[in-house]
């Protein structure tokens, strides 16, 4: 079997073994010798007790890291340095896209690659120290400078919110930094991650307290000196098919408020390239704010605990570190140009019955294989496309983690920004493995995850197999056997291709399962939230036959009082009206009294002063006694009056309109 070259592939595809405390299990794995070179081939044979048959399968990786690899030969040996040298980018030109990914069953030792232990760093942390000790010199103090700030800002194509350390870990802590908390809990029989125990989010771990070894002080690679840098960093995961920023705090378990889940799309400022929208970015200055930021996002992350693993991250995890820089001249300086190194930490792969999932946890676990299952197809083609004359495009838009993984991974044409014509994205896999573990869970991984793959004889030739055999021995054709039937290399190839088939019908049938179980549990949740509608139209209809029936009454009430108003007006009207027309007769009769008093005193004789005088008298008392029957007789009609509506008009609208309408008025 020929290694197929590194250059031709998307991957560079690394191995690495876990180390096991099992000692009662059967190794199924094996390391072939490279010579004077790394080991590049593995071996896995069935257990002893495997009843299928299976043969023995051979896989070639770009590498393999035996149990006794450290952290920081990984680091050298993968080529996570010249990633980072490329995200830089040479003096003068602008960075190159950088992937770092680790794949494998869950347990495996994945998180530990990425995110180190308790003692040791991981891959994440060391990146992190690598690009912080080197470009600390020509980072750009983007606290301080608002223009600074704001050209990010504005450099920005993402459509993210961008904001300093300070200010990011001061609104995600208390501040109490004396009581330091772990985010994940330890793999088992791994060394504990010192990110790894669920813990809350209120207290920031002390940077003293996290690990500083291995060293790489002595790894050296170039800057351009004439350019300033500025390094931000954001972090999402895909849970269930669905990106979610894991630098903005949650809503907390009671609150009825979702998580929203972002979009991968092309936005006004990159049109040419797909980005995940919405993130929010934080500028950080120093590799101690780097890492603080990377713990808030580690406690925001799906993990669960299952059969398998203490704390089994229940999302594919992405830590991207943008690295901005611009040429710094005299004069004005230059814009941004951005390059992205992104860390993944895929979910492990598990069986449900080993794992003993149920409910949530098994939705996600089916979500997880299938991405997984997705990423293994593109895989298997990028190794089919190794050798193959034409090779066939990776479908990697059938899921959120392989679009995300693979959409930078192939060259962009045509539009008239700076990312139209930038070099596509270099990426490096390394798969995990546990020589102890799960045979059938371990292989699956290791057949779409390796570059190139053959199967060799098998275990336990079956009777068949000796029968054709021995009929083999004595043809003629080394190919073909006397009778017709064919040899048994393509009854073994025959048997592996059905196996594989087997293999993947049955996860296939898994996620069917999990896809019926969604389906099912979408249905019940449908029909209650249908039934809780119901009963809401219900409580809404009779609420708003309340608030018409109150408005109603109200309304009644309003004009109940207007009429009652009216007619009181109408009666006060009318009252003085009869008192204006009475003290009019008033006046009338006392003028002409006065009048024929002064007449009858000017032209009355001397001695007719006693005669008219009595005459005089006895009229007084007739317009007395008048006045007197007068005044009766409006009291009288006063009366009359009282017992009478106020008006004709009144008379009227009571008759026509509100004769019988319970408004009161019939009562008035």
């Amino acid at each position: 079997m020929e290694q197929p070259k590194p250059s031709t592939a998307l991957f560079d595809v690394f191995l690495r073994l876990r180390p096991s405390t099992a000692v009662d299990k059967e190794r199924f794995l094996d390391v072939e010798p490279g010579g004077l070179s790394a080991p590049t081939h593995i071996t896995i044979k069935p257990p002893t007790g495997d009843t299928r048959k299976r043969a023995i399968e051979r896989f070639a990786f770009t590498r393999v890291f035996e149990e006794n690899a450290g952290q920081r030969e990984l680091f050298e040996t993968t080529g996570a340095v010249e990633l980072i040298q490329g995200v830089l980018g040479a003096p003068g030109r602008e960075g190159r896209d950088g992937l770092l990914a680790t794949l494998g069953v869950t347990g495996s030792g994945k998180s530990h690659t990425i995110l180190g232990s308790r003692s040791q760093r991981g891959l994440t942390q060391l990146t992190l120290d690598l690009l912080f000790t080197h470009t600390e010199p020509h980072l750009v103090d983007a606290d301080s400078s608002e223009a600074i700030f704001s050209s990010l800002c504005h450099a920005d194509v993402s459509e993210s919110q961008l904001c300093s350390a300070t200010h990011f870990l001061d609104g995600a802590f208390d501040g109490n930094t004396t009581n330091s908390r772990m985010s994940r809990a330890p793999t088992p029989a791994m060394e504990s991650s010192f990110m790894s125990a669920p813990a809350s989010k209120r207290y920031l771990p002390r940077i003293s307290t996290l690990p500083q070894s291995p060293s790489i002080n002595d790894i050296s690679i170039d800057i351009d000196d004439n350019a300033e840098y500025a390094i931000v960093v954001s972090m999402y995961e895909v849970y269930n098919d669905r990106i979610f920023d894991l630098l903005t705090p949650s809503m907390g378990a009671k609150s009825t408020q979702k998580r929203r889940a972002l979009l991968f799309k092309s936005t006004e400022g990159s049109p040419d390239r797909k980005v995940v929208a919405g993130l929010r970015k934080v500028v950080c200055s120093s590799l101690d704010d780097a890492l603080l930021v990377l713990e808030t996002g580690l406690q925001e992350r799906k993990v669960a605990g299952t059969g398998s693993n203490a704390a089994s991250s229940r999302s594919h995890g992405f830590f991207c570190v943008d690295v901005k820089k611009r040429h710094r001249g005299r004069g004005v300086p230059g814009p941004w140009s951005s390059s992205t190194m992104t860390i993944v930490d895929l979910a492990g792969s598990e069986r449900a019955r080993a794992a003993k999932t149920a409910g949530a946890t098994l939705a996600e676990a089916g979500k997880i294989n299938e991405s997984l299952m997705y990423l293994g197809q593109c895989m298997q083609m990028q190794s089919d496309n190794a050798h193959a004359t034409t090779p066939n495009l990776v479908p990697f838009r059938q899921c959120k983690l392989t679009e995300l993984l693979f959409s930078n991974s192939f060259p962009h044409h045509g539009g008239h920004n700076a990312s139209a014509h930038k070099a596509s994205q270099k990426a490096i896999m390394v798969v995990t493995a546990d020589p102890l573990g799960d045979f059938n869970a371990t292989s699956q991984i290791l057949r779409y995850s390796a570059l190139a793959r053959e199967v060799t004889v098998p275990r336990i030739p079956s009777v068949t197999s000796t029968i054709l055999s021995g009929t083999t021995f004595n043809a003629a054709r080394p190919g073909t056997a006397s009778s017709g039937r064919t040899t048994p290399s393509a009854v073994v190839e025959e048997l592996e291709a059905a196996l594989a088939e087997l293999e993947r019908l049955r996860a296939d049938l898994e996620v069917t399962q999990l896809r019926l179980e969604e389906e099912t549990q979408r249905r019940i949740e449908a029909e209650a939230s249908w039934t809780t509608a119901e009963m809401r139209i219900e409580d809404v209809e009779a609420e708003i036959r309340q608030e018409v029936f109150a408005e109603m009454e109200s309304q009644m009430a309003r004009e109940q009082r207007r009429w009652r108003a009216a007619r009181d007006e109408e009666q006060d009207l009318n009252d003085a009206h009869i008192d204006r027309k009475l003290e009019i007769m008033a006046r009338g009769i006392q003028v002409e009294v006065f009048e024929d008093a002064e007449d009858e005193k000017e032209n009355a004789l001397p001695s007719d002063v006693g005669t008219k005088s009595g005459k005089n008298d006895q009229r007084l008392e007739d317009l007395e006694d008048e006045n007197q029957r007068l005044r009766e007789r409006l009291a009288l009609a006063e009366r009359e009056q009282g017992l009478r509506s106020p008006s004709k008009k009144m008379r009227v609208l009571k008759t026509r309109k509100w004769d019988g309408s319970g408004m009161g008025l019939d009562d008035l």
